[in-house]
């Protein structure tokens, strides 16, 4: 419709919730910030988790794809990234829609993607999990630094493994989409000079970069930058911005 602000719909990272966006929609009032919390995950935890690309993608397209008017924008982070991905991918196949900009924030390029996900379903242990989730550093510190809260939430998180584990096998070909990049200046899991070049690879479109202080978790760190950033990047595109 004419009069509707642009959507923008925001993928969590892996073991977390959506709902971290909703704070985006004081920080970005001319945009309409749609956090998506998958099954298994967030405010939908109590249902079934999904684990596989073709059900992720299934649900993505019959649950939110009519929120997906152009002009709209998809954001997410880390694996929300890589799931920000495929559905931009599944829009662009099924029903030839294109986001305006695809924001891909704190997520390997999709070949370091499938190399760091070699791990199999069967070495998923909680040991294992542990170990795998420190090394990579993609989980909250005050979750990781919790007994109680990380066993809580380890079904959640090897759900997230399990469905991350099946996207990287995964060989989409280029979106139509424009990408901007987002990486943390001192994250031990991207790496610039890798996944820059490897997203320009995944876009017909325009791949810009935007380096931002922080670890792995700039994210929440920066939140108010970020969304800043991201404002600003949809600014031709939103209603009523000044």
């Amino acid at each position: 419709m004419a009069n509707e602000p642009l959507s923008l719909l925001c993928f969590s990272y892996a073991g977390g919730s959506a709902g971290f966006y909703s704070r985006w929609r004081r920080l970005l009032p001319h945009i309409k910030v749609i956090p998506v919390d998958i099954p298994g995950r967030g405010r939908a935890v109590d249902t079934p988790a999904l684990v596989t690309r073709d059900s992720l993608i299934d649900y993505l397209l019959s649950h939110y794809a009519r929120l997906c008017v152009p002009p709209f924008a998809l954001f997410g982070h880390s694996l929300g990234a890589r799931i920000a991905f495929e559905f931009q991918w599944a829009l662009e196949q099924t029903l030839g829609l294109k986001a305006a900009r695809l924001f891909v924030s704190g997520c390997l390029a999709p070949e370091r993607f499938a190399r760091a996900m070699s791990i199999r379903e069967q070495d998923l242990s909680d040991e294992i999990l542990l170990r795998v989730l420190e090394e990579l550093g993609g989980t909250p510190p005050e979750l990781m630094s919790n007994p109680g809260l990380m066993e809580a939430a380890l079904p959640m998180i090897r759900a997230d493994f399990l469905l991350a584990i099946d996207l990287s096998k995964s060989t989409e070909t280029p979106i139509d989409a424009a990408i901007n990049l987002l990486l943390g200046s001192r994250d031990k899991v991207t790496n610039l000079f890798e996944d820059y070049p490897g997203w320009m690879s995944h876009t017909n479109r325009q791949c810009q970069v935007s380096v931002i202080e922080g670890d792995h978790f700039f994210i929440r760190s920066q939140t108010a930058l970020v969304a800043r950033l991201v404002g600003e990047k949809l600014k031709e595109f939103a209603l009523n911005v000044d």
